[in-house]
């Protein structure tokens, strides 16, 4: 019985061959084998489940930042409103400010545009008094004879004894 030169039995012994090659594998391979795929496969489940958990974690973090996001829009304009407000009170006490200085400045000027009016008027009456005292004393050097002068002398002594 042959077959293209080969016989049945030389097939039966390669078949014979091949299951005692396979036996011997399973029995001294199979476990090492089964060992290691059952390794392979728990380890490569375990970078799964991590890749799963990282990927959760990923996702709860991009969901925390998308909400800070959103707030920070919020967050930002109730900062540029503080802000605001800030620099407005800062700005009505320096106008504030400004207004009393100003005022007091008004008030100083307004008391020594006072003194100075007051020590004008004085000169001014000074100078006055002193003009009118020259004026008298030359009209009544130019009216005032002798005889008026020694008639008023005793008229003056006259009132004096009256009183006594």
């Amino acid at each position: 019985m042959t077959q293209g030169g080969e016989s049945i039995l030389s097939w039966v012994f390669k078949f014979l061959n091949f299951a005692v090659l396979v036996g011997l594998l399973i029995k001294f391979g199979g476990k090492p084998l089964k060992d290691y795929l059952l390794n392979r496969h728990n380890t490569i489940k375990a970078k799964i489940d991590e890749a799963n958990k990282a990927v959760a974690e990923a996702e709860a973090l991009k969901a925390q930042y998308e909400r800070k996001l959103s707030q920070l829009d919020e967050e930002i304009e109730a900062f540029k409103k503080a802000v605001i407000k800030e620099a407005e009170k800062e700005k009505q006490k320096i106008i504030d400010e400004a207004t009393e200085f100003a005022s007091r400045i008004r008030e100083q000027a307004q008391i020594a545009y006072e003194q100075e009016m007051k020590d004008v008027m004085s000169t001014i009456k000074e100078e006055i008094a002193r003009l009118t005292m020259e004026r008298a004393e030359k009209l009544i050097a130019e009216k005032l004879t002798k005889e008026d002068h020694n008639r008023m002398v005793g008229d003056f002594i006259e009132k004096l004894r009256s009183m006594n």
